[in-house]
This record gives structure tokens, sequence and C-alpha cells, in this order.
């Protein structure tokens, strides 16, 4: 069993409030999106080409500052496309190796375990996922409502939210 292939296969969820300001980061994208350049980001001011991108950001943000919020029953959640369509395939592989860190997960028993409880804890893992990049957003969402020039005036911004 290929657990990387299964969880990868998975489209995480967010915060349906977090969509504007996420778009507030991104490019607009038009006919296939991802295919914007360097050039055009660079003249729409954004961040982040695709806004999955900015979910990998927010969700090493979250596992960073080790903040996670759940998404709470009933909350209007948005989908991003499954994880293996996301670029750079190194830095989603990174995303996903820093969620098993956070979970309860023991390698040597994963062998062993019945299809029901591969499958649950693959879903738990996404729930991590999705907890720490809601985490994620609400630091960005926090910090662009107290200081509304950070993400305007600092270039380096997401990397000194980082720090």
């Amino acid at each position: 069993m290929d657990l990387l292939k299964r969880i990868k296969d998975r489209a995480p969820e967010y915060d349906s409030q977090y969509y504007d300001m996420i778009l507030d980061f991104t490019i607009e994208q038009g006919g296939k999106a991802g295919t914007s350049t360097e050039a055009d980001r660079w003249k729409q001011g954004k961040y982040f080409s695709t806004r999955y991108e900015m979910y990998m950001y927010a969700a090493l943000l979250g596992l960073k500052k080790d903040y996670k919020i759940p998404i709470t029953y009933g909350t209007k959640k948005d989908k991003f496309i499954e994880m293996r369509a996301w670029q750079p395939q190194d830095i989603t592989d990174y995303v996903i190796m820093g969620v098993i860190t956070k979970a309860d997960f023991n390698f040597n028993e994963f062998e062993n375990w019945e299809e029901e409880k591969v499958e649950k804890k693959i879903t738990e893992l996404k729930g991590i996922l999705e907890d720490y990049a809601n985490g994620g957003f609400d630091l960005i969402r926090a910090k662009k409502e107290s200081d509304p020039n950070y993400f305007l005036q600092n270039e380096n911004c997401f990397l000194d939210l980082l720090g």
C-alpha cells in the first residue's frame, strides 16, 4: 500500500471565510490555472500563483507556529484540488511530512492494520492538515487586520511571518 499516494488523493478543505483573503494574495487565473508567469504575478502585486500554493503556505505557517484551529462542524467549507496535483511536489511532501509528525502515527504497526483503520488514519491526517492550514489562515488574517500595510509595504512579508 502506498500511503503517500493515498494521502495525496485527498482534496483538503478550508473555512470559506478565507476565500476572499486567499484571492487577495493569488493572481487571477484565466484559461488554464497555474499558467501565469512571474511577470503576471508581479504586475498584479500577488505573492502566490494559485490558491493551493497559499494553502500550502498557510499549512506550513500553522505547523511552524504550532497553531491549529479545527474547522467546526457545520462551517461552510471550500475544497482545493487533490494534493497529487500540487506543485512543487517537494513542498507538498514536506507539508505531508509535517502533518505526519504532528499525528499519533506508529509506522511499525501500520503494515498490519485493517483497511478500515488505514482509511480512518488517512482521514485523520487530512483533518490535521486542515486544522493547521486553518490556523495559518487565521494568523495571516490577524496580521492583515492588525497591520493593514504589512503585506503591502514588505515584499518579504510571508517570509517574515514564518520567523
